[in-house]
């Protein structure tokens, strides 16, 4: 019997969601960090998009706080609707959070909507050709669609090394990231 494409993405959505859980994450968010910082030293003045960290993703926390340190306008993303690109609220140091969907938390309603330059994502799994696997909201797609429609925009996923994986299972709604970070190595993709 072969597999819908739905069904093959939940397929590999489901043993990515399972071998993340199983990595060694210690200093894994301290690491990516300084790769990223690395790679991307002149971003003062910009609006980056973070995630707060949920479960077993690799922590953003560390790249947070040292990129507004460093003058870099940093934001989170919102769920506003289902089946609609995501919102972003800037996020500073006191900033007070707040459960979203997903239980994951997000700025309060007091925080100012802004428009990120650098969307950092989050996924499951990714692989050479930049392509990335989510949870299946489909709301990076469509939020990377509208932003680069609208401007201009790069992604950067950020997950650990071993998320990586030989094809990522894609249909015509999925976008390709523009770099990779991860603890062990940045990737441009080309």
């Amino acid at each position: 019997m072969t597999l819908s494409l739905p069904q093959q993405k939940q397929t590999q959505r489901d043993a990515a969601f399972a071998a993340r859980a199983e990595m060694e994450t210690e200093s894994a968010g301290d690491q990516a960090a300084a790769r990223f910082l690395d790679t991307f030293p002149t971003l003062a003045g910009e609006t980056v998009s973070l995630y707060w960290p949920l479960g077993s993703e690799l922590d953003t926390r560390p790249l947070l706080h040292a990129l507004h340190e460093r003058g870099v306008n940093c934001a989170l993303p919102v769920v506003e609707k289902k089946d609609h690109p995501l919102a972003f609220r800037k996020w500073e140091p006191d900033t007070v959070l707040e459960p979203g969907a997903f239980k994951v938390l997000i700025p309060a309603i007091s925080a100012p909507f802004v428009t990120p330059t650098l969307v950092i994502t989050p996924m499951l799994a990714f692989d050479a050709a930049g392509y990335r696997l989510g949870y299946g909201g489909g709301f990076y797609d469509r939020t990377l669609e509208k932003l680069k429609r609208e401007g201009s925009c790069a992604a950067v996923g950020y997950a650990y090394a071993a998320q990586e994986v030989a094809k990522v299972v894609t249909d015509r709604y999925d976008h390709r990231l523009d770099w990779v970070v991860t603890e062990q190595y940045v990737r441009k993709i080309v």
